[in-house]
């Protein structure tokens, strides 16, 4: 089902049909058809409608997708004022950036719920950030964002001075090194192998949905969003078009294209794949591929510490995240020959960039003369 914005005289409508029944209502208030972000925030909402729909939570009052006008929508003063605090400055700054729903839902998302906990302070206060315990990655980047908020403020007239200044970036420690440098290990075929024995014998409707991480190389979101529609057996051939990720420290689901435009691509599958989806299609097969035990979206959480996490401890392998599969793959993809584009391809990246950084030991791997 795709949901599109409609013009209206007077607002951008929703119109759509869930089980016979037949709705339509503007979900912004004052939303103008020639408003960028207006028409964006309206398509986020029916993207949201849609996964519910999905997923069987629909809100037949539609209470849930009239949007709340928040704070970033309201004036700030016209000038510096020392009565301005770090959330009104920080949801006026994201509404400037006028951000996808799904990006300002990430990181954008955190650094405002760490204002709000620290009871939204005045600007000069940056005692909330100092003392936060986050890694030193997560700490300098959302460190990054606040300079960019600030800086912008600086030149909107909305703040005087840089408080920032004062914080410097922190150094990751060995230990944190050696954490990340663990959790992008691939798994070895003898712990494949075990990994899909247990998961087949203990969490079977899982199993399909694992097979095809390990055996595809594509993101977890991507393959929670794939549909029956954008498999050709005949032909053998995958379409990546959407990834569906749940919203950081939240339940929402999120409906979303790939990462980057190149992103959205087409995979030829492999013989094991090609199996695969052999062996679970239905007759008159629609909708999800691969769905929770009780046969709605998979959610990432639940299946993390339902079916993941549990799986390795019993098999006593160290943790990785299920993005570990997908490590998995394109190290495969690169020792059995395939060129560093060929393999960028598959993991949907613009270029070989990423892949010669993050995957550049397998490659210059040096062997021993004969």
């Amino acid at each position: 089902m795709n949901i599109n914005p409609s013009k209206d005289r007077k607002a951008i409508r929703l119109q759509f049909t869930v089980e016979g029944a037949r709705f339509s209502f503007s979900p912004l208030p004052g939303g103008k058809w020639d408003n960028k972000r207006d028409r964006q925030l309206v398509a986020a909402i029916a993207t949201k409608i849609e996964n519910d729909i999905l997923a069987g939570n629909f809100d037949l009052s539609l209470e849930r997708y009239r949007h709340k006008l928040s704070a970033a929508q309201n004036p700030l003063p016209e000038k510096a004022s020392s009565r301005i605090c770090w959330l009104e400055l920080w949801d006026a700054w994201v509404a400037s950036l006028d951000l996808p729903i799904s990006t300002a839902a990430d990181h954008y998302a955190c650094v405002r719920a760490m204002i709000v906990k620290s009871e939204n302070p005045p600007l000069d206060n940056i005692e909330w950030l100092q003392v936060s315990k986050l890694a030193a990655s997560t700490f300098n980047r959302r460190l990054s964002m606040l300079r960019s908020c600030l800086l912008w403020a600086i030149d909107e007239g909305l703040a005087k001075a840089n408080p920032l200044k004062k914080i410097r970036s922190r150094l990751t420690t060995e230990q944190e090194r050696q954490l990340s440098d663990g959790k992008k290990t691939p798994f070895s075929d003898l712990e494949i192998q075990k990994i899909l024995s247990h998961i087949d014998r203990f969490y079977p409707t899982y199993a399909p949905f694992v097979q095809f991480l390990l055996f595809s190389g594509v993101r977890t979101g991507e393959a929670v969003g794939l549909t029956w529609e954008n498999v050709d057996l005949e032909k053998r051939l995958i379409f990546v078009k959407q990834s569906i990720s749940r919203e950081r420290g939240g339940y929402k689901k999120i409906q979303k294209n790939p990462k980057t435009r190149d992103s959205i691509r087409t995979l030829r599958m492999s013989d094991r794949v090609f199996a695969l989806f052999g062996s679970i299609i239905t007759e008159n097969a629609c909708g999800l591929i691969f769905k929770s035990p009780k046969g709605q979206i998979i959610d990432h959480g639940n299946f993390r510490t339902q079916c993941w996490k549990p799986t390795l401890s019993a098999l006593g392998i160290p943790y990785r995240k299920p993005y570990a599969t997908r490590h998995t793959l394109l190290s495969q993809a690169l020792e059995s020959g395939l060129s560093v584009p060929q393999v960028a391809q598959i993991a949907g990246h613009r270029d070989g960039k990423m892949i010669l950084q993050h995957y550049g030991h397998v490659i210059n791997q040096s062997q021993l003369p004969e």
